[in-house]
């Protein structure tokens, strides 16, 4: 029977949507791992999805656009959006930034990746502010993961 590397687990369960690394620092700590290799891993894992999301999650919203019962979703997204883009672009990267680095669920790198498509915010000013909100989220979780296990 082969095991899978703990570290490697650690990696997947961060790359992983809803777990993140809000779910994979405490795991690897309670694992008996290092807490810094654990929260740098879990960051890395967190964060190699980030890109792909920023890119392509707008490509899938402009193709399902024409898709008969996803057109009213894509309308209401495309409008909300360009209602509050004003408000949102003075403080889209700080607030991307607050909003990944917060360690609440569904406050992640996969969420903030997909608001930064929606909302048009350029991949080298979104990826920048989502990897410092996982270091931050990810140093926030290590810290209470620690002093727990």
């Amino acid at each position: 029977m082969t095991t899978i590397n703990p570290y490697l687990t650690v990696f997947l369960l961060a790359a992983t949507p809803i777990i993140e690394l809000r779910g994979a620092i405490p795991a690897g700590v309670a694992m008996g791992l290092s807490p810094w290799t654990v929260y740098l891993i879990a960051v890395a894992g967190s964060t190699l999805p980030a890109p792909f999301l920023i890119l392509f999650f707008r490509k899938v919203l402009d193709f399902l656009e024409y898709k008969g019962w996803f057109k009213k979703l894509t309308d209401f997204l495309h409008n909300h959006v360009q209602k509050k883009s004003q408000k949102l672009k003075k403080a889209s990267v700080l607030g991307l930034f607050l909003f990944v680095a917060i360690p609440l669920p569904s406050t992640g790198a996969y969420t903030g990746s997909i608001l930064a498509s929606v909302f048009d915010i350029r991949l080298k000013y979104s990826f920048p502010a989502i990897l410092a909100g996982n270091f931050a989220a990810g140093f926030i979780m290590m810290l209470l993961s620690h002093m727990v296990f």
